[in-house]
Formats: structure tokens, C-alpha cells, sequence
């Protein structure tokens, strides 16, 4: 089998065979144990000579296997080993595919042939512990900004509070017209707002007319804005209607990854693109009835 060379090919390279039994009587046999070989290992199992310590230790810190043999290590180290044929069948060669395979699907393990649903729960929990130590091993990530749960100054009548957050508005025309304002979160819209009064104070200019429909209104045509929008350190080029307050619409918000709780939202970088509106009809909500119903603009959670 495949894996069972791994330890031959990697002494066989370094014109080592001569120490082969020297690990394989003490269980040096997996990619885990080469790569984390240290001196005093060798030394315990009788290799001493200098020059072949240095060239076995120079080697195991750069080893790589191939991503096949990985998985088929990984499927061993947890008595899954029987299950490598149907993985490779199924086009899973690496362990970055194994990390993002559905464990809550009972159609993959249907294609993987796990049937026994003691190596079901073995398979759940050896994914989970992939996906933990990829999080351990990847770099902290800066957010892009913060959001806070409040009542907004034009919705201060509101009997909840939404998710809000800080942005700079910025005209297109003029870099010296710029306001300081605080938007609604508003997933279940599509559209983004501004008030009368920042729209006229930036100076903007109507680029379009779309028909908008509210939940409980007819459509209706409004002017379509561009305005730049300053989004902690990202800068967005977005299109707004006007409204009795100031919003960030799905379209907005698609462009990020997301982390909510019940103090703050988090705002990640994700795939940006350009948000203009195109749609000839857009889901405005009721200016009479502020969104309260979606996703992310839903009232804050009790406080224990």
C-alpha cells in the first residue's frame, strides 16, 4: 500500500535505508512522525552520527507527502483507512476538500460508503478537528469595520433597535463634500437609502429613475443616486434612493462576510463588486413600517 512506502521513500531519498529498521521497529511508520522529528528521537533509537542527524532533520522540516498520501494518513491515524478508495472515487484528493464536505448531508456519506454510524460520528469528528486546526493555523484577520446595535436618530420612535453602523458619505462630484453619518443594517431590501436633506447637501445628481415597491405599496418611480460610500477602509461606489432614513441594503451587504452577536457586528473583507442598481423593480421597505424583519436588521436579543 501507498502509505506504507512513505517512510521507505523518504530514507530511500536520503540514501538512508540504512536506519529503516531503526524507525520502523520503534513506530516511526507516518508522515507525522518524519515531519516532527526532533534530535533526541534519533538519539533514542540509536542513529548518532552528526552528519546523518543533521541530513535526516534538514529533510523532515521541509518534507511534504503528497496530498493523496495525506489523506489516506489522516483517514488511518483515525481507524478510517477502509474509506480511502471511495474518496479518491468521489474526486476528494486533498484534505482542504475534506474540510469543506458537508458532514451534515447523509447523501455524502451515502457516496463515501460510511454506513456504520459509529465511522459516521468518527468521520464528523475527525472533519471538525481538520477545520479547527486550519482556524488555529491561519493569520488573525483585521476587520473591516464595526457595527453596534441602536436606535438610529431618524428611527428613534422605533420600538426595537436594529443593527447599525458607522460610514462617510462622499460625493462624486465635489471631494469636499462629505457627511459623517449612522446607517440602518437593512438585509431583507435591496436597495440602499439616504435622506432628502444629505442627498441635497452632497450635491447629487439623480443618475436614473427605477420602480420601487414597498411591502405594503404600490410601485412607484424614484430618482436613483450614485454616491460613494467610505465603509471603514473600504471605499464603495454604490447607487441610493431616497428615504426618511439613512440605509445599507443587501446589495451592500452581500459584499462582506458577516459576525453578529448580541453587543456588535463585525464587518469582514469578502468579494466586492460593483453595486449599482440595475433591477427594474426593487423591494423598498415600507417607510411607514421601518424593516425589522430580516436577517440582520432584527431587534437586539434580551440582555441576561
Amino acid at each position: 500500500m501507498e502509505i506504507e512506502n512513505t517512510l521507505h521513500r523518504f530514507l530511500q531519498n536520503l540514501d538512508m535505508l540504512k536506519y529503516s529498521k531503526h524507525f520502523s521497529d520503534n513506530g516511526y511508520d507516518n508522515i507525522d512522525d518524519i515531519i516532527n522529528l526532533t534530535a533526541v528521537d534519533l538519539q533514542n533509537i540509536l542513529i548518532i552520527d552528526e552528519t546523518d542527524t543533521k541530513t535526516i532533520l534538514d529533510a523532515a522540516a521541509v518534507y511534504e507527502e503528497s496530498p493523496d498520501v495525506k489523506i489516506k494518513c489522516w483517514l488511518l491515524s483515525k481507524n478510517l483507512n477502509l474509506y480511502a478508495d471511495r474518496l479518491g472515487e468521489n474526486g476528494i484528493h486533498t484534505l482542504e476538500q475534506v474540510v469543506d464536505l458537508e458532514i451534515n448531508d447523509d447523501k455524502i456519506y451515502e457516496k463515501l460508503g460510511i454506513k456504520l454510524a459509529g465511522h459516521r460520528r468518527r468521520f464528523e469528528r475527525a472533519v471538525l478537528d481538520l477545520r479547527r486546526k486550519r482556524c488555529l493555523d491561519e493569520e488573525p484577520e483585521t476587520p473591516v469595520a464595526y457595527g453596534y446595535w441602536a436606535k438610529p436618530e431618524d428611527l428613534s420612535d422605533a420600538q426595537n433597535e436594529f443593527l447599525c453602523i458607522q460610514a462617510k458619505a462622499k460625493s462624486p462630484f465635489n471631494d469636499h463634500l462629505t457627511r459623517n453619518l449612522e446607517f440602518m443594517v437593512d438585509s431583507g431590501s435591496d436597495v440602499s437609502t439616504l435622506q432628502r436633506e444629505i442627498i441635497d447637501s452632497l450635491q447629487l445628481k439623480s443618475v436614473s429613475t427605477v420602480e420601487s415597491k414597498g411591502i405594503h405599496s404600490a410601485s412607484r418611480e424614484k430618482d436613483l443616486y450614485n454616491v460613494y460610500l467610505q465603509l471603514g477602509k473600504e471605499s464603495l461606489d454604490i447607487d441610493v434612493i431616497e428615504e426618511n432614513y439613512n440605509s445599507l441594503g443587501n446589495k451592500i451587504l452581500r459584499q462582506f462576510r458577516h459576525y453578529i452577536n448580541g453587543s456588535r457586528h463585525i464587518w469582514l473583507s469578502g468579494h466586492r463588486q460593483h453595486t449599482s442598481t440595475n433591477e427594474e423593480e426593487l423591494k423598498e421597505p415600507s417607510a411607514a413600517t421601518p424593516p425589522s424583519s430580516s436577517a440582520l436588521s432584527t431587534s437586539q436579543p434580551p440582555q441576561p
